[in-house]
């Protein structure tokens, strides 16, 4: 008992030398040990809980997130391990969003990991700290807090915090802060392993679509899903017309900035949409397409496929349709 006391003294010594004592000599130590980690990685598997607390409302999803150097990932996501709704996916022939239950595949080019995958993607986390101007560092129980501000920027996120075991510089916590200081999204680390061997197809479409999934009841998909619209729109926007053709809802918005909204159950296939950018709707993913300054977004969600159409600012697409998540039909 007095070894591990005297033990976890040190420890938390050391930790204080490092961060206080040292000054920012000590965060450059410690920025140098997170860049050996990163460049070292060659494989990982972690698993997660993420808290997203959006309009008053708080959902929770289960996270497993695979990774094999140097840029194939799969991330899966779901209510629970065996009701996975959704997987991100990239190997050498570009990024897939994937419905299990649908067998439904949108394909396309970007790089999101890079950008924008470090919520899910532990070397991209790191590298997130690692390129910041001036992180954060601070000890908070037994760990190494990081700041750093939010990137990219958005009207929602102003920083976000990255927890890590200090002696590991394992991922025990994320967590993205508005502007007040709340917590948006959280995400608690259950386990997180390195050195993992996975299987030859374990980042190709056809092993997250063969995936055991909970299916849509069929007489769900005979009825229909609903009419879904979006409870924030930008200004004074408000809807002028709906129509259905061959299964698709259209609902179109006119104001300030005019939108048309497209809803329908996915039919099994693919969607190959060229070159896009991979956004979260704070939960769920989306894909947002276009050239100049009309932009699409494509997103699944509830068994239900959504596309934007809008020349308002990205922004706005994303408040607009995180407005529809988990939103019942009419």
């Amino acid at each position: 008992m007095r070894r591990a006391r005297w033990a976890g003294f040190v420890l938390t010594l050391v930790m204080g030398l490092v961060l206080a004592g040292c000054g920012q000599a000590g965060v450059a130590q410690v920025i140098q040990r997170l860049q050996n980690v990163q460049s070292s990685l060659t494989s990982y598997k972690s698993s997660a809980i993420m808290t997203v607390r959006l309009q008053g409302a708080v959902q929770k999803y289960f996270v497993e997130t695979w990774y094999q150097a140097p840029n194939q990932y799969r991330i899966a996501l779901g209510h629970d391990a065996k009701d996975i709704s959704q997987i991100i996916l990239h190997n050498t022939q570009g990024i897939y969003i994937i419905s299990p239950s649908t067998k439904k595949v949108i394909r396309f080019q970007g790089d999101w990991a890079e950008r924008q995958g470090h919520l899910y993607l532990y070397h991209s986390l790191l590298g997130r700290i690692v390129s910041a101007a001036s992180p954060d560092l601070s000890n908070r129980d037994k760990a190494l807090v990081f700041t750093v501000p939010a990137d990219p920027v958005n009207p929602i996120v102003s920083t976000q915090q990255i927890v890590l075991d200090p002696s590991s510089y394992a991922p025990k916590q994320v967590v993205l802060l508005n502007k007040d200081k709340q917590p948006v999204i959280t995400m608690d680390y259950t386990s997180f392993q390195t050195g993992v061997s996975f299987a030859p197809n374990a980042f190709t479409p056809d092993q997250a679509t063969s995936l055991q999934s909970v299916e849509m009841p069929v007489s769900a998909v005979e009825q229909g899903f609903g009419v879904i619209e979006p409870t924030w729109a930008p200004g004074n926007d408000a809807v002028t017309n709906e129509s259905e053709a061959n299964g698709v809802v259209f609902i179109r918005y006119d104001g300030n900035m005019p939108f048309t909204l497209a809803e329908q159950r996915p039919g099994t296939g693919s969607l190959s949409l060229g070159s896009g950018s991979l956004l979260t709707l704070y939960g769920i993913p989306a894909v947002l397409t276009g050239a100049g300054n009309l932009h699409q977004m494509y997103w699944l969600d509830n068994g239900v496929e959504f596309q934007l159409t809008s020349r308002m600012s990205v922004p706005d697409l994303i408040r607009v349709a995180a407005s529809t998540v988990q939103t019942m039909g009419k």
